[in-house]
Parts: C-alpha cells; structure tokens; sequence
C-alpha cells in the first residue's frame, strides 16, 4: 500500500557495508524520473552515479551527514553507503528547477524504499568537488546526493514536543524523528 511506503521512506543514514547495488538497480531507479511531471516538460533534471566502493570513498567525505546531530553522528565507521545518485540540473534546458528536482528525488527514494534499499538525501555537500569527480560540463549543476544501501539502523517518527524539529540518535541503531502532527500541517478547510 502507498500510505505504508511513505511511512517507511525515510532519511537512513548507517548501511549494511557488505551490500552493493548494481548498475542496473541504480539506471531502474533514476527510469523512474522518466515518468515524472517536469515544469513545462522540460525534462531538465540530469544524475551521475557512483556504485564502486573506490568511488563511494571519494565523494564520503564532501557530505554533511546530520546536521541536528553534534556528538556520535552518524554514520558510523564502515556504515558507508553502497552507492549515490547526483541529482543535477542542466541549466541549458531550464531555470525552474528546484520543483523537479525534488519530485525526482522523492521518486528515486520511494522506488528504493519499494525495493528494500534505504536511502538518504544529502543537500549539504561540496559542489565544486562533486562537479570535479564527475567531470560535469558547464551547465550541469549538482543539486543533492542520493546516499543508497541496505539499511542498518531504524528510523522511528514521533509526534513533535514543544516545537522541537531537531532530530536524535536513541542509540546506534535507532534514529528518532520528530513530525508535526496532521492538525498542526492544515491551515484551513473549507
């Protein structure tokens, strides 16, 4: 069921490191943006990949995992991920892009959630270096890291308490998140 999905998709951020994805896992997943809506059907969201553990080791160290998290953040040694997609977008094609990068994101993190691939979004990350590793052209512009693999943790959603937003580690294997409720997303109904 859908519902179920999306309760199930969240932001992982320690993986199995003996779990690999393969070229043709990855490609199925960024398909799936193929089949998303585009602002004036652009089209104009582009995506490197990196799947070897060579690669991986590269771009680790230009993210910015857990941002709330100060002390015991997460990922833990060797709980790496297995491969990252880089959402781009090509400038040349379109200047409305933000929209379409996040459809496509999410598509890509429910379609590996579908699959039992947990998945993290990564917006705070070295562009420049990221446009160097993958020799980018000009008017490819990096947007967000898709971090991928088998999840080796769980990640709980709670109800928000006075207004706290930050998220916290429970214990190395337990990552707790808290969401507003229904009642405080509805501003009005008619």
């Amino acid at each position: 069921m859908f519902s179920e999905l999306v309760k199930a998709t969240r932001s992982f951020r320690n993986f199995d490191p003996s779990y690999r994805l393969s070229d043709e896992t990855i490609r199925g997943l960024i398909e799936l943006c193929r089949y998303t809506p585009s602002t004036a059907n652009s089209q104009s969201i582009k995506f490197a990949y990196a799947n070897s553990e060579e690669s991986c080791a590269k771009i680790f160290p230009m993210l910015g995992w857990a941002g709330y998290i100060k002390e015991n953040k997460p990922p833990y040694d060797g709980n790496v991920p297995a491969a990252y997609i880089l959402v781009c977008y090509d400038t040349d094609l379109s200047n409305e892009l933000e929209i379409d990068a996040g459809i496509c994101a999410q598509t890509i993190v429910l379609g590996a959630m579908d699959k039992g691939i947990a998945a993290c979004m990564i917006g705070s990350f070295n562009k420049e270096k990221a446009s160097e590793l993958f020799a980018l052209p000009d008017n490819i512009k990096p947007r967000l890291f898709i971090a991928l693999g088998k999840p080796a943790e769980t990640v709980e959603v709670v109800d928000i308490k006075n207004g706290d937003v930050k998220y916290y580690r429970e214990s190395k294997v337990k990552h707790i998140v808290p969401k507003r409720t229904l009642d405080e997303l509805l501003v009005k109904s008619m």
